[in-house]
């Protein structure tokens, strides 16, 4: 056998998958159809993450923290406001005895701390370029085929290849997903007024904006606006001064004049998960498990806790010299993940058709809930602590 663990996927949540098992003796190979441990130009660029204190606490524990952290924007407050009504809910850390909520950090920064730490590591190979072809499960162990021609052996596989998974796909692993009917419009912008350690989240007729603070420039901000598809596609066409004129109206010029720092990039929303988390020896983690609307920020804070799960399963049956691949071990994993990822997706569910709704009734139970939950101190408590990442 080549390998005890194989990876598909070398975005974060495959490429950290490798780290905590590759610091523990696990002898791992990472298979990427691309090249994601190439050094970027500018990796202050594309998405970002709003790291929660739980995801914070894997990357501390993995090693690479110190080196994000001074790339990345702590924040300790979240507004959130409806602009159809005249309620607002603020959190802030305080009111659960922390310094802070969480971290804003472009992906790419979190990408290249691994792939350094990775550079260190004797067992865990890379391989790049190779796109998979075929998978053969066996009574001992499961291969990859890739369409190059390597074949890679291991006692598992770990799916991290994204939405559109090979991994899930070969491995005959069902799926449930539907479109939400709105595209996400992701760029970076500098706004008049500071946005300094606060994360903002205004629900519109048209879908919500989050607008986050970036550590990249004096009032910098990542804009993730996500909007029903006719309107979407409308903005988009028109020019880049009168689209931020338009995002200034949507955000009721809280933010002053706002201006575009970055091209901008746009892609549909989709609900979708596994409808079971692992098959035979094949484990899913990610997004090739799950992805959820990007309105709670909440998507690469599942993946790493899935990560960190997984990881310390095998880490823990490896220094009992047990066999990696153990039916109740990844029943263990998926007991635990599966309900944590629909909570989320019903919770993200429940928001888009919430406030996705014109209705009179709609709008009026919004606001109510908002003052209620802003005026009931153990509810807003326990709201800001899932926020966080810390129940």
């Amino acid at each position: 056998m080549d390998y005890q663990v194989s990876i598909v996927g070398g975005g974060v949540s495959g490429a950290l998958a490798a780290l905590f098992l590759g610091k523990a003796r696990v002898k791992t190979c990472l298979v990427d159809r691309g090249k994601p441990s190439e050094k970027l130009s500018n990796p202050f660029e594309g998405k970002t993450t709003s790291l929660n204190l739980s995801s914070i606490e894997s990357l501390k524990q993995a090693g690479i923290w110190k080196t994000i952290e001074k790339n990345s924007k702590e924040f300790d407050e979240i507004f959130v406001w409806d602009a159809e009504g005249s309620s607002s809910i603020h959190f802030n850390a305080s009111e659960i005895s922390r310094n802070s909520l969480g971290a804003i950090v472009h992906n790419n920064i979190i990408l290249d701390a691994i792939f350094n730490e990775l550079e260190k590591i004797p067992d865990i190979k890379l391989i790049e370029d190779a796109k998979l072809k075929e998978i053969i499960q066996g009574r001992n162990e499961i291969k990859l085929i890739t369409e190059s021609g390597h074949s890679i052996s291991s006692e598992l596989l770990i799916g991290a290849d994204g939405s559109l998974s090979k991994t899930r796909d070969l491995s005959n692993i069902p799926i449930r997903t539907w479109s939400y009917e709105q595209l996400a419009i992701v760029t970076s912008v500098t706004t008049e007024n500071p946005l300094n350690r606060t994360a903002f989240q205004i629900f519109t007729d048209t879908g919500p904006i989050a607008l986050l603070p970036l550590s990249t420039g004096k009032n910098q901000a990542s804009l993730i606006w996500s909007t029903d598809e006719p309107y979407g596609n409308k903005i988009l066409e028109l020019e880049n001064d009168l689209l931020m004129k338009e995002l200034r109206l949507k955000t009721e010029n809280k933010f002053g004049a706002i201006s575009l720092n970055e091209e901008i990039k746009s892609f549909p929303l989709h609900q979708l998960h596994a409808k079971s988390f692992y098959k035979s020896r094949t484990i899913l983690v990610g997004d090739s498990a799950h992805t959820i609307h990007p309105l709670a920020g909440q998507g690469l804070n599942l993946g790493i806790s899935d990560v960190k799960e997984i990881s310390e399963l095998i880490i823990a049956a490896n220094r009992r010299g047990k066999a990696l691949y153990d039916e109740d071990m990844l029943k263990s994993y998926s007991k635990k993940r599966e309900p944590e990822s629909f909570k989320m997706i019903a919770l993200m569910e429940a928001f888009k058709r919430g406030f996705g709704s014109d209705s009179l009734w709609a709008k009026f139970g919004r606001n109510f809930a908002f003052d209620f939950a802003n005026n009931t101190k153990h509810l807003k408590q326990r709201l800001i602590k899932e926020a966080a990442g810390i129940i």
